[in-house]
């Protein structure tokens, strides 16, 4: 996917020297893990330290009958839909034939097996242009399974004129990490990103 991700910085075209919201989570993500590289405990994410690229972040988690919730939406996330999303499926940001290919994404991120970053585009309708985004995933870890999330970032090329806007996916890219047991913990597997899935 080309062009920058820069959130509202970067939409009147302006060069923008900081790096996008999603590059800045990651970093953040980063320094968290723990020993082995394990992803970073769920409780250990500050919202104050996630100033930088807060209006762009969100915190998802499992929810009964197989839903992925969000627990938390920024300002801009929220501005895609035009709702407050807290408490909404993460699935209604998606076009209906994306919803499944997007579950299966995110399960292997909330199982942490993978980091995911998924390449989106919304259609041109009347009076609204098109939009592309990149939503960025990263897995946390809880006391128990059940508690396991993913914190994630909504890059956004444009603003997101006329809300709704739903997304079909172009393309998925994954970032496995080490499975548990290998002497490394559950660290980066150091295989880099791989592509999962692209449009035809």
């Amino acid at each position: 996917m080309t062009g920058d991700f820069a959130g509202k910085a970067g939409w009147a075209g302006q060069a923008v020297a900081d790096p996008s919201p999603a590059a800045l989570l990651r970093r953040h993500w980063q320094s968290l893990r723990g020993d082995g590289g394990a992803p970073p405990q769920r409780e250990r994410i500050v919202p104050r330290q996630l100033a930088p690229m807060l209006e762009h972040s969100l915190l998802v988690e499992r929810a009964a009958g197989g839903a992925v919730l969000i627990r938390h939406a920024g300002l801009m996330v929220c501005a895609v839909h035009g709702l407050d999303l807290a408490g909404r499926p993460l699935s209604v940001l998606f076009e209906a034939g994306a919803r499944l290919r997007m579950l299966e994404a995110v399960e292997a991120v909330l199982d942490g097996l993978q980091t995911v970053e998924m390449a989106l585009h919304s259609e041109r309708g009347m009076a609204r242009p098109p939009l592309r985004a990149r939503l960025t995933l990263l897995p946390l870890a809880g006391r128990t399974a059940a508690d396991a999330a993913a914190i994630g970032c909504l890059d956004l090329e444009g603003p997101p004129v006329l809300p709704p806007r739903r997304f079909r996916i172009e393309r998925v890219l994954g970032e496995p990490l080490a499975p548990r047991g290998d002497g490394r913990g559950a660290g980066a597997s150091g295989a880099g990103p791989v592509l999962i899935w692209s449009r035809p």
